[in-house]
């Protein structure tokens, strides 16, 4: 006995230096890691699945895989070997989709072993293959498996942001079955979060509530599939949960069904560990014998089936039923069952845990000793490499000197392209402010104009109405000379309404006064016909006033189009939009007419109309759009953004 404890003294210091040591845990094996990388970031080659006898190796592999995951529960050591021996075979034959899978396999008997770290390396390598490859599915499949080793390491933040990029990859590609497992593991993240985080009691309540919302979803989901052991592991899942919200009328509703269908299926895994979850239901429902019933069916479903995993936790809160109806003798012995039970699992992990690191501290030696070998290896080349370093710096030295002469010749003449680029540029701003100095010149002349005829003309022909209507209420006239002058007085009023639409067309005062939204409903008014076409103005934003030069140009280009739709369209309706905003005015015209090719239209042939307008929008940086199509209307959009 005190041989056997200076052994375990003299390893417990290896130990503690082996956990202390960086680097030594979390890693994928560096030959494994460089022959992944070869083949990871290597130049294209010929397509593996062409060379003879690929097809029998894949097949060999993914039996191996099957093989890894059926032994995953039975013996983890047989499955392990599985899993190694996938992975060699990958490695050899080059085939990434095989070696990522591999990978994950050995991540899933890490994580089956509880080493996280280990199991995350190794899932984290097989995720850099899938990244690279753009595999969403698989991508989708790798966090959820990080999401679960962060659970267990109940470190919640990562674990939820990892279940997060699952769900909406599974979401982007509408894999419903990956979209319903990854609920699951967020219903059971949330209402685990307790365990991660130091909670109060409302903040538990909320993370309660959500894993139900989260469970709930993943069984819709699951129904879609048909799932239903899925359905029947979220109905128990939302039992639990309701438990701890001390629901246990609402949690024996959902165990029942979760019940019902296990017993129905003959499962036996899921029978016992839904009837664990009843008698917990029933010890909170305080019906004690009921709760017993249930615990002792799961013993015996675990006896007869031999699955004694989790056998401790059934016994502990068997003991609490027996305690409150006073058996305190069942109470004693089913506790002494549940101690004795977990202090032979503590000690067997315990015994296991310290073979496996002394083991590894003895592979450590051994790779360190392969380390100083290959270090010793590379001083005696050393000289030769920097020879050969050398040599090459000699020859990079010669073909950057040449290249600089290039460069230079290449910059010269970029330099002289950019400064007749710069001319260009120079030559089309004139151009442009040659065109607004156009533009602003012809509205000061329709200004003048306007002004001319409203206040000159305008007046007069005012004034000759009101002089003729006075002589007729002042003299005799016939009857029949009565209907010439009142036709002649009609004309006359005739013409003044002409005269003002012609003022105000050459220079609207309504939108020197109210605005350009009035002054568009103003115009749509007027030029409505009383049939069709139909002539609607909508507007969307805040009322601005902007510049005059911008308000005139956009009432222009708006009144043009209106007038063409009126002219050429043929159509029953026409639609005008105002967008107004702070840095942003744009309109839209749209008709329901017979349309034209506006591809011929951008390649010249466009009327006189069309081609003012685009000079005005241009002058003012601005974007002029046309889409038409023979038979389908025809939409124009006018834009000027505001610096």
């Amino acid at each position: 006995m005190k041989r056997a404890q200076s052994r375990l003294y003299f390893f417990i210091p290896l130990i503690i230096m082996f956990m202390c040591m960086p680097g030594l845990q979390g890693q994928v094996p560096d030959s494994i890691e460089e022959k992944i990388n070869s083949i990871l970031y290597a130049a294209p080659v010929t397509n593996r699945s062409d060379q003879k006898g690929f097809a029998d190796d894949s097949l060999m592999i993914e039996s191996l895989l099957s093989n890894t995951e059926k032994y995953q529960a039975i013996n983890s050591d047989t499955s392990l070997y599985f899993a190694q021996t996938a992975l060699s075979h990958s490695l050899r034959y080059g085939s990434l989709p095989l070696i990522s899978c591999s990978l994950q396999a050995m991540g899933d008997y890490y994580l089956s072993h509880e080493m996280y770290r280990e199991s995350m390396a190794y899932y984290l390598k097989s995720l850099a293959i899938e990244e690279k490859a753009g595999n969403q599915g698989r991508m989708a499949d790798l966090y959820d498996e990080l999401g679960t080793v962060y659970y267990y390491l109940e470190v919640f933040d990562k674990s939820l942001d990892y279940n997060q990029k699952a769900l909406n990859i599974f979401r982007e590609i509408e894999d419903t079955t990956g979209i319903a497992k990854v609920l699951s593991h967020l219903g059971s993240l949330h209402s685990s979060r307790e365990f991660c985080e130091v909670r109060s009691k409302a903040e538990k309540l909320i993370d309660f509530q959500t894993a139900i919302v989260y469970h709930e979803q993943s069984i819709r989901y699951s129904a879609m599939t048909g799932d239903n052991r899925s359905i029947a592991r979220g109905n128990q899942n939302i039992a639990s949960v309701y438990n701890k919200l001390e629901k246990p009328g609402v949690a024996l509703i959902y165990i029942r069904k979760s019940l019902d269908y296990y017993r129905s299926t003959n499962d036996p895994e899921g029978t016992l560990s839904a009837l664990f979850t009843l008698g917990k239901t029933y010890y909170r429902l305080k019906e004690y014998s009921k709760a017993i019933d249930a615990f002792r069916e799961s013993e015996k479903i675990a006896s007869e089936r031999k699955l004694t995993g989790g056998l401790q936790y059934l016994y502990e809160a068997l003991a609490m039923p027996y305690y409150d109806i006073g058996d305190y003798k069942n109470a004693y012995n089913t506790y002494i069952r549940y101690m004795t039970i977990r202090d032979s699992v503590y000690n067997a992990e315990k015994s296991k845990q310290i073979i496996e690191l002394e083991t590894k501290y003895q592979s450590e030696i051994k790779q360190n000793e392969i380390l100083r070998l290959r270090a010793e290896e590379k001083r005696k080349t050393t000289l030769l490499y920097l020879l050969a370093v050398i040599i090459v710096l000699l020859g990079f030295s010669i073909y950057y000197y040449v290249r600089l002469l290039r460069k230079n010749r290449i910059i010269a003449e970029q330099n002289l392209q950019i400064r007749e680029d710069k001319i260009k540029e120079l030559e089309k701003e004139r151009l442009y402010l040659a065109a607004r100095s156009v533009i602003e010149g012809e509205e000061a002349e329709r200004s003048r104009l306007a002004s001319d005829l409203h206040n000159g003309l305008g007046g007069l022909l005012s004034g000759i109405r009101i002089n003729l209507s006075s002589m007729k209420e002042n003299s005799v006239i016939t009857h029949d000379n009565v209907n010439a002058f009142n036709h002649a007085l009609s004309l006359l009023d005739t013409s003044i309404s002409e005269l003002r639409r012609i003022a105000h067309n050459l220079m609207p005062e309504t939108l020197n006064h109210y605005g350009l939204k009035t002054a568009l409903e103003d115009f749509c008014t007027q030029v409505s016909p009383t049939g069709n076409p139909e002539i609607s103005l909508q507007f969307f934003g805040d009322e601005i006033r902007y510049t005059r030069e911008l308000e005139l140009t956009m009432y222009r280009a708006v009144q043009e189009l209106v007038n063409n739709a009126l002219k050429y369209s043929e159509a029953t309706r026409i639609n005008v939009q105002l967008f107004s905003e702070p840095n942003r005015l744009s309109a839209q015209v749209t008709d329901n007419g017979r349309g034209f090719d506006s591809s011929a239209t951008e390649k010249g042939r466009k009327g006189k109309g069309l081609e003012n307008i685009r000079d005005r929008i241009t002058a003012l940086n601005g974007r002029f759009d046309i889409w038409s199509e023979p038979g389908q209307g025809t939409e124009i959009s006018v834009e000027i953004e505001i610096e």
